[in-house]
């Protein structure tokens, strides 16, 4: 029997007994009380048991979404390493820099070993010719790095949005 039914009965039978006639006190019947009272001792801890096991199991879950929180986290951290190392728009940016680099590095050689052939005229010339491939250089460069950083943004920003989705949940 359940403890509301067993409540109920108690009620019953305080709401049956006969009412003294000086001072409002009430006659119950004591084996039927001591009954209801002892069947409200043995339903009690079963919902207490019940009630333990419905705390249990959602500790139990609380720990898994943790768990699970945690190992998406570590998932999106190395998808976006992967994603950082794969990225042909990084790899490509790395090796055109690397190829004008070596370029630029090439033309200024030549630009001195000619300057220093030809004349202090031509030495103007090959150090105009440097910086501007250098500033090419330069501006490539910071277009892609502009580039990586608003991708580096995006991911921030998605793994920002799965951390406030797994908070709410929680």
């Amino acid at each position: 029997m359940e403890i509301l039914e067993l409540i109920d009965s108690l009620e019953e039978l305080v709401v049956q007994a006969r009412r003294l006639p000086v001072g409002g006190n009430l006659v119950v019947d004591r084996k039927r009380m001591l009954d209801v009272i002892d069947q409200m001792r043995l339903a009690i801890p079963a919902d207490l048991r019940q009630a333990q096991q419905v705390l249990e199991m959602r500790d139990q879950i609380l720990e898994e979404a943790h768990q699970k929180a945690q190992l998406t986290l570590q998932q999106a951290d190395a998808e976006r390493n992967r994603r950082l190392d794969e990225n042909s728009i990084v790899r490509e940016a790395q090796e055109r820099s690397q190829a004008m680099l070596i370029d630029a590095e090439s033309r200024a050689r030549q630009a001195l070993a000619d300057a220093d052939a030809t004349a202090a005229a031509h030495l103007s010339e090959a150090a105009e010719a440097a910086s501007k491939q250098l500033d090419d250089a330069d501006q490539y460069a910071l277009e892609v790095l502009r580039r990586l950083e608003n991708q580096m943004q995006a991911f921030l920003e998605s793994i920002r949005m799965s951390i406030g989705s797994l908070q709410e949940r929680r």
